[in-house]
């Protein structure tokens, strides 16, 4: 068994050792109480576009290590239970992926809500007994349809930024609602020597561009106003030029009367 072990060890060491040259991006992701049912999504999602591995800590530590990286600073980071992804993508777009394909799981007693948590008024499908009891503890108001319990009305059973209790979880996970989005968070990328931390790599591409367009819109704006003809800006002013000629004409020009 022992042998075994061994040879699993060196099959996966010289594997991550060969792989992590071959690639530009070299990331970590915390794989700690992360499901495996959305570790599996997650790397189908990343098929064709990265590799993905799972090994011990040790053994991850000794294939950097081998694989003579530029920089040492990724090894100290790998730590506990982790992945290790290898691609071309840059650091930046890696991270945005992973930061869009977020999974949702149950909630935990104690949970603080994302969102407002709302049930639904909808039959449960769940036969009258202790269940009945169940629903009534998380303040739903409920009544027994048939041979099932049915939710009356919609019920905001947690606020956002609020603590889930104990009776609410139970009762989310017995109508299969999944409030609280994970993704497989990065801890590091190592990109052709350069180590990135996820304070860096996090950024809003939206807002960024949103900031951009702004940029260039003041950009113009200011060069139209101080009259600084760039190919961009040279039709507007001189759009500007002919519309003030055009006003000053219509001042200092003398009116013509009806018997002119």
């Amino acid at each position: 068994m022992k042998r075994h072990i061994l040879k699993w060890k060196q099959a996966q060491f010289s594997e991550i050792k060969k792989i992590a040259s071959q690639y530009k991006v070299i990331a970590i992701a915390d794989l700690t109480n992360f499901p495996a049912d959305l570790f599996q999504g997650i790397r189908k999602k990343l098929q064709g576009k990265a590799i993905v591995k799972v090994s011990k800590t040790k053994v991850i530590k000794m294939a950097l290590e081998g694989a003579n990286l530029k920089s040492t600073e990724l090894i100290p980071i790998v730590s506990g239970s982790v992945a290790i992804i290898f691609t071309n993508m840059d650091s930046f777009e890696l991270y945005g992926l992973l930061k869009r394909n977020k999974g949702r799981v149950s909630a935990k007693a104690g949970s603080i809500a994302p969102l407002d948590i709302v049930v639904p008024a909808i039959d449960t499908g769940l036969p009258p007994g202790p269940a009945l009891s169940d629903l009534k503890a998380a303040g739903l108001e409920v009544r027994v349809q048939g041979s099932t319990i049915a939710i009356v009305k919609d019920k905001v059973v947690a606020k956002k930024g609020e603590a889930i209790t104990k009776p609410v979880a139970s009762v989310l996970a017995k109508l299969d609602i999944k409030p609280i989005k994970v993704g497989l968070n990065i801890i590091a990328c190592y990109e052709e020597g350069q180590l990135f931390l996820p304070i860096v790599l996090d950024i809003d591409s939206e807002q960024v561009f949103a900031q951009i367009v702004r940029a260039v819109q003041n950009a113009v704006n200011l060069s139209v106003e101080i009259v600084y003809p760039t190919k961009e800006t040279i039709e507007l002013i001189l759009a500007k030029a002919v519309r003030q000629a055009n006003a000053i004409d219509a001042l200092v020009s003398p009116k013509k009367t009806k018997q002119d």
